[in-house]
């Protein structure tokens, strides 16, 4: 009986791990994957997610200011995702994401650049080192790492000159990444953090992305769970603190680069059967602190779907 509950667990809490959507780049997309638990013992998940990112809010410091250019930028990533279960606690992670950007300026000089295509692909280890259950409950702590592999091209160019490398569908570097993640699951309600850090190399043209610290927090209720394998559906709230350096090139920091940024995440995750995961979210920033001048980020938006075999 112990058995049985553990495995309906593992496949109808799914939802709160997905705070994490909003804190790396190539890695977005991925389901469960920073989450305390592993592919449920074994076993292989698929996913195919798109997330749609606006910044048309421009600050100083925490101050919103005139953006009289009216300058803006938009991001569609479409993700394809694979997640296997080597052992029961260790799982291996593929992320592939083709990008398609917009940014424009219009008032100033009637331009709108665009690039489309591959971007930079992800891989990824979680090893689960701490598990405990007890009644129609569980606590699990694993630890991740992976690198962030120069798939997508940054070389992209608006006629002879190069588009800035915000624009870039890839970085051009071998970045590392690393970090511990914890889920409490108790009967309905669920709980997960994350603590992660990103290595930014030096890549194309001497550029490199500021490293970057995020730590999140979400809380999540499965409202609705139909006899097994009726369908159930989940809902949570979470809050992510990303701490940024500037970005640099050829070893000179960017001044208007690097900030320090809290965003609220809400969604809701359907299970119409337990190994298919149906998934939207969205997020927003509720404070910011930005270097320089930056454009901000408005809302972003995700919607997922995975099946598990």
């Amino acid at each position: 009986m112990r058995i049985s509950k553990r495995w309906m667990l593992h496949r109808v809490s799914i939802l709160a791990a997905f705070f994490a959507a909003a804190v790396v780049s190539a890695q977005d997309g991925g389901v469960e994957i920073f989450s305390g638990m592993t592919i449920f013992e074994s076993g292989s998940r698929t996913s195919l997610s798109h997330l749609y990112s606006r910044r048309g809010s421009l600050f100083s410091g925490s101050d919103e200011v005139p953006n009289s250019e009216d300058s803006s930028m938009e991001e569609h990533r479409a993700v394809f995702g694979f997640t296997h279960g080597v052992m029961p606690d260790l799982s291996l992670s593929l992320l592939l994401p083709v990008l398609r950007k917009e940014s424009s300026n219009l008032p100033l000089s009637g331009v709108t650049q665009r690039s489309e295509g591959l971007g930079d692909a992800a891989l990824l280890g979680k090893y689960r080192f701490f598990s405990v259950y007890w009644e129609q409950s569980a606590f699990h702590v694993a630890a991740f790492g992976g690198l962030e592999l120069p798939t997508g091209s940054s070389g992209e160019r608006d006629g002879a000159a190069f588009l800035p490398f915000s624009m870039q569908l890839g970085s051009g570097s071998v970045d590392a990444i690393g970090g511990v993640v914890l889920t409490l699951s108790i009967a309905r309600f669920r709980f997960d953090a994350l603590a992660l850090y990103k290595a930014n190399n030096e890549g194309s043209r001497d550029f490199s992305e500021g490293d970057f610290f995020v730590l999140g927090t979400s809380f999540a209720y499965r409202f609705y769970h139909a006899k097994y394998p009726g369908p159930s559906a989940s809902a949570k709230v979470g809050l992510s603190w990303r701490q940024e350096d500037p970005d640099e090139l050829a070893g000179v920091a960017d001044a208007n680069t690097g900030l320090s940024e809290l965003r609220l995440i809400a969604g809701l995750t359907y299970h119409p059967y337990p190994e298919i995961d149906l998934v939207a979210s969205v997020e927003v920033p509720v404070y910011g602190d930005y270097d320089g001048e930056q454009l901000a980020l408005d809302v972003r938006t995700f919607f997922g779907f995975g099946i598990r075999f």
